[in-house]
C-alpha cells in the first residue's frame, strides 16, 4: 500500500509541473484509458466472431494499393509495404509499418460500409518482427483512429503477435476513414511494426 501511495505522490508531483496544454492532453488521455478499460473488460470484445454472423468483409491488405500513406511530422524513416511477416516464429500476411523517426506514421483507408449491418468490427494482430531488439525503454505504439477519433492503442516491446477484435462505430451506409498508426515514441530503432491480417467485418446477429 505504501509503495502504491509513493507512486501516486511521485506522479502528482510530475503532473503539477505540466503546462496547461500538456494538462489538457493528459485529461484526454485519461478519458481514453478509461474507455479502453471498459472495452477490454467487455466479454463481447474478446468473443470469436461466428462465421455465420459475418456478411461483409473488407480486407485491408487486399485494398492496400488504394490506401494513403502519410506522416504527422516527417516521413523520414518510414517503411510501409505488404509482405509476409514472422513474429514469434509464426508467419502471417501483414502490412509492414515501420514508424518515422519523429511523429506518427499513418496508413489511411476510405471504407464504405454497407447498410443494414448490426455491428462493425476490426479483427487484426499487431506484431514486432523476429530479430528486433526492443525493450521497455524502446517501445512501439500501435493506434487506430476512425473519422479522426482515437479508438484503440497498444504498446509492444517484444517480438511476437498480439491478436485483437475491437468494435468500430456502426457507420452503416457511410464512408469510414480508418487509420492504422504506428509511433516510435522518440526511438525508432528496431521498430519493426506489422499489422497481421487486418480485416473490417460487417455482422448480422443470427
Amino acid at each position: 500500500m505504501n509503495h502504491h501511495q509513493d507512486e501516486l505522490d511521485a506522479l502528482m508531483r510530475r503532473i503539477v509541473d505540466l503546462s496547461d496544454e500538456s494538462l489538457i492532453l493528459l485529461s484526454q488521455y485519461i478519458s481514453f484509458l478509461k474507455w479502453q478499460e471498459e472495452q477490454w473488460h467487455s466479454p463481447e470484445v474478446w468473443d470469436d466472431v461466428k462465421q455465420d454472423e459475418v456478411v461483409w468483409l473488407y480486407d485491408l491488405i487486399e485494398h492496400f494499393d488504394g490506401a494513403r500513406q502519410a506522416a504527422t511530422v516527417d516521413m523520414r524513416g518510414m517503411e510501409v509495404k505488404v509482405a509476409p511477416a514472422s513474429c514469434g516464429g509464426v508467419i502471417r500476411p501483414a502490412i509492414w509499418q515501420h514508424p518515422p523517426v519523429t511523429g506518427e506514421g499513418v496508413v489511411e483507408y476510405q471504407v464504405e460500409a454497407p447498410l443494414d449491418l448490426d455491428a462493425i468490427k476490426l479483427k487484426f494482430a499487431t506484431g514486432v518482427r523476429d530479430g528486433a531488439l526492443l525493450s521497455q525503454e524502446n517501445q512501439v505504439a500501435f493506434r487506430i483512429r476512425v473519422n479522426g477519433r482515437l479508438i484503440w492503442s497498444h504498446l509492444m516491446a517484444e517480438a511476437g503477435w498480439h491478436d485483437f477484435l475491437i468494435d468500430l462505430p456502426t457507420l452503416t451506409g457511410q464512408t469510414m476513414v480508418v487509420q492504422l498508426i504506428t509511433d516510435a515514441l522518440g526511438n525508432s530503432r528496431w521498430n519493426w511494426a506489422v499489422w497481421g491480417e487486418p480485416r473490417v467485418l460487417g455482422l448480422l446477429r443470427t
